[in-house]
């Protein structure tokens, strides 16, 4: 008892939660919050998105958007956690984590999906058996299979 008394007197949390055990790894590149990129980033690791992106990204492992993020790409990556806005299609080999708050107009396919209370998502949800399946994901004219 007197181990948890010094450490809440220390400044420490004597309750932590599960959620805050798992830290996100540290962002290979960030797109910081009032700033704005329109091109393409090749990122080997995590890119956080806290600003606006607008183009290509290539070679991501993992895509975070922050709640102030607006990203509008296509991508394709291992895993995404979005928070933010997203207006494209996002194909994961792992996960999308969708948090509450976060807006997704688009189409996203993952072996993994979870959505929390609070998401806006319109788009459509393909679930993949595993992470070396390819899906095409059409933006324009779909075809009409009969």
């Amino acid at each position: 008892m007197a181990e948890q008394i010094g450490r809440f007197a220390r400044g420490g949390n004597m309750f932590r939660s599960r959620a805050s055990e798992v830290e996100s790894p540290a962002p290979s590149a960030l797109v910081g919050v009032g700033s704005s990129f329109h091109g393409t980033l090749m990122v080997h690791g995590t890119l956080r998105i806290d600003g606006e992106f607008e183009g290509d990204i290539l070679d991501c492992d993992r895509l975070e958007i922050g709640e102030h993020g607006l990203m509008r790409a296509d991508v394709e990556v291992k895993e995404a956690v979005i928070r933010g806005r997203v207006h494209g299609n996002i194909r994961a080999l792992g996960v999308i984590e969708m948090k509450q708050g976060a807006h997704i107009e688009g189409d996203v396919a993952a072996v993994n999906v979870v959505m929390e209370a609070g998401v806006y998502f319109t788009g459509r949800c393909t679930m993949l058996d595993t992470g070396t399946e390819g899906v095409q994901i059409q933006t324009e004219n779909p075809r009409v299979r009969g």
